[in-house]
């Protein structure tokens, strides 16, 4: 039951699509100095759908040599290929990761008992503990909390879930039914304020590659009881996110750009979302960089 803030790690890509062993060593020393309680890694942010399997597993690998001790390590290793997320489960479990999370099945949208099958699927081949990742808007479909609960039911291994449905009565009713058995994390980063209001464990957090203060502060203002302190933070982030949204690009392409302003490197992105920043684009986001890095 890991509490707080848990970074949705930027991928750090070598030309090759291998990994920058340097540059990941960095990303967690800087997420570890600044109280963030665990990375996700190969998410949404880490782009790890559209990974190959052998830059995954060099992730895994480094990621968990190169880790802080205290630091809690989530790979994410759901894709389209079954074979593929079985191959990351059981290299996960021989490295030592204490748990796993996968995305429900991806373009095809199963039934209700499809899902299950899938998941029980994995369970089937590896031993480790499963996460359920509810991202709505990417794996075209839902998972509700009655769904949750007939996987809790069906598949002994799961034990949490991250939802980003971006449902806030969704996330109030997976707290209220599961929190105290099972570990339960919100996404959306214009929700982090909320999550903790509704008393989820942790918040998975993009804007935290390059911003962990910021997150980090909202959940110390709530364990804290400041709600004010925590509301006006979150209030920085909504204004984050609409200045990164000008660019029309992924985020975490224009966060890249903002780390290496903080002195933080964070390797090559994918070939398929590369774009080259503009100098005018360059000015703005130090401005950002200088006026946001503080909570």
């Amino acid at each position: 039951m890991v509490k707080g803030i848990i970074t949705a790690l930027i991928t750090p890509f070598t030309e090759g699509l291998g990994i920058c062993a340097e540059c990941l060593k960095e990303m967690l020393g800087f997420q570890a100095e600044s109280g963030i309680a665990g990375v996700f890694l190969s998410g949404t942010y880490g782009e790890g759908v559209i990974t190959p399997l052998r830059g995954r597993k060099e992730l895994f690998a480094k990621a968990i040599e190169h880790a802080p001790p205290k630091m809690a390590l989530l790979p994410h290793i759901g894709g389209v290929d079954m074979e593929a997320v079985v191959e990351l489960a059981k290299l996960a479990k021989d490295l030592g990761y204490r748990a796993v999370s996968i995305v429900g099945p991806i373009y095809h949208a199963p039934t209700k008992e499809g899902l299950v099958k899938f998941y029980s699927y994995i369970a089937s081949k590896v031993d480790i503990p499963i996460i359920i990742y509810n991202n709505k808007g990417r794996q075209g479909y839902n998972i509700t909390p009655d769904d949750f609960e007939i996987l809790t039911r069906d598949v002994p291994n799961v034990v949490g879930v991250k939802d980003t449905s971006y449902d806030v009565e969704q996330l109030l009713e997976l707290v209220k039914r599961f929190s105290s058995k099972y570990f339960i994390a919100g996404g959306g980063d214009n929700l982090l304020y909320y999550t903790f209001a509704v008393g989820a464990h942790a918040h998975i957090c993009g804007i935290s590659n390059v911003f962990p203060e910021l997150a980090v502060g909202i959940f110390r203002a709530m364990s804290d009881g400041d709600h004010q302190k925590a509301l006006e933070l979150q209030y920085k982030i909504l204004l984050l996110r609409k200045a990164i949204r000008k660019y029309n690009v992924e985020t975490q392409e224009v966060l890249r750009v903002m780390l290496s302003i903080r002195g933080v490197k964070s390797g090559q992105p994918p070939i398929q979302l590369s774009f080259k920043p503009v100098e005018n684009m360059i000015s703005d986001l130090k401005h950002l960089v200088e006026a946001f890095s503080k909570p």
